[in-house]
């Protein structure tokens, strides 16, 4: 459940163990510059941005040369209103913020009635200019739709560009940069090991929860000393209620083969799981539409273990007595790797005795 209260609650909690701990925000920006038709600024115009789906409003006015700036936003679908004496109203429609997201919205002012509104659509921005940061950005939509083979986070990072998997271990590397050169956060919060920088915990499983997964490449901002940065968001209750059930079946007929493998691979997976969002809503007691939400989600796992496509097989009689003649081999010396110094090399035929 996400409040202004427990938001709060959080913040405290952050300043006074801020030494144990390391977050960053993960909220978005607007900002612009108000002007009227022939290209004077604005002052003093009411600016507010309107959280679509949580009806929150967060309002901030024009300084003297016509800029302003509202921060702290969370992230989501927005709503942007102007307001200036003498001018028609200024409405941007459909802003799509992300984690981080500095988006600049300039406000173009027309001379009329208040009550006529000049209307524009934001849309998603495309090409972030406000900042020299190279990033991919996956919403809720995307996660429960592209067809992977599991639900887990590494898939979904291996969809975007200069993002790689160590050949050795499981470090991811971005644009290039070393294992211990990426940050990994969920909701503002720390989940990296501090030593290689890999993520800990189970909590990049569970997609249903998420409401955004941003991938910094380069050129982050100064708050983060890492080169790559992964950031989750986790969805929040809305005013309308909203509830999910599924079950993600992944068999072999549903996989691509493997070009070396000369079959699919074996295994039956199940994730079922659900959730459930809306508005705090208690009859006749209390109305958390526009203010307090909730939000639950559950996943789990089931299926069949996978079969591995290997070969066993156990010495034969011949090699348990020491007859290596069937293989067609020389045994060499183990540290000089020539036949003719091998302690064995009395064993003409590559047939060993005990003696």
């Amino acid at each position: 459940m996400k409040t202004h209260s427990f938001a709060s609650s959080i913040t405290v909690f952050a300043l006074l163990f801020s030494s144990a701990a390391h977050a960053q925000t993960t909220f978005a920006t607007i900002t612009g510059t108000a002007v009227d038709a022939t290209g004077a600024v604005i002052a003093n115009a009411r600016v507010t941005a309107t959280n679509v789906d949580t009806g929150i409003k967060t309002e901030a006015f024009t300084n003297d040369v016509g800029n302003y700036i509202i921060p702290q936003l969370n992230q989501g679908r927005y709503e942007l209103r102007a307001q200036a004496t003498g001018f028609k109203e200024f409405v941007a429609q459909d802003i799509t913020l992300t984690s981080r997201d500095v988006r600049r919205v300039d406000i173009r002012f027309e001379v009329g009635s208040v009550d006529t509104v000049v209307e524009v659509s934001a849309g998603a921005t495309l090409i972030e200019t406000e900042t020299a940061r190279i990033s991919d950005t996956k919403d809720s939509m995307q996660l429960n739709t592209l067809p992977l083979n599991t639900r887990g986070l590494w898939a979904f990072l291996a969809l975007s560009p200069n993002v790689l998997q160590a050949a050795t271990n499981s470090t991811i590397r971005f644009a290039g940069s070393r294992g211990n050169q990426s940050h990994w956060a969920i909701d503002g919060t720390t989940m990296s090991d501090g030593v290689d920088e890999t993520q800990i915990g189970p909590l990049a499983n569970y997609i249903e929860s998420f409401q955004e997964l941003k991938i910094d490449m380069s050129n982050n901002t100064a708050e983060f000393g890492t080169i790559g940065q992964v950031t989750i968001i986790s969805k929040s209750g809305t005013n309308e209620f909203h509830g999910s059930l599924f079950d993600y079946y992944s068999t072999p007929w549903f996989r691509a083969r493997n070009p070396f493998s000369p079959s699919r691979g074996t295994g039956i997976s199940h994730t079922p799981g659900g959730s459930a969002g809306g508005p705090v809503y208690l009859p006749k007691l209390y109305d958390g539409r526009n203010k307090t939400f909730f939000f639950f989600s559950f996943e789990t796992s089931r299926g069949s273990p996978v079969q591995q496509l290997l070969n066993p097989t156990v010495p034969p009689q011949p090699w348990r007595s020491g007859d290596f003649s069937g293989l067609g081999v020389t045994i060499n010396d183990p540290l000089t790797g020539q036949p003719d110094q091998s302690r064995f090399a009395k064993y003409p035929g590559a047939v060993l005795s005990a003696s």
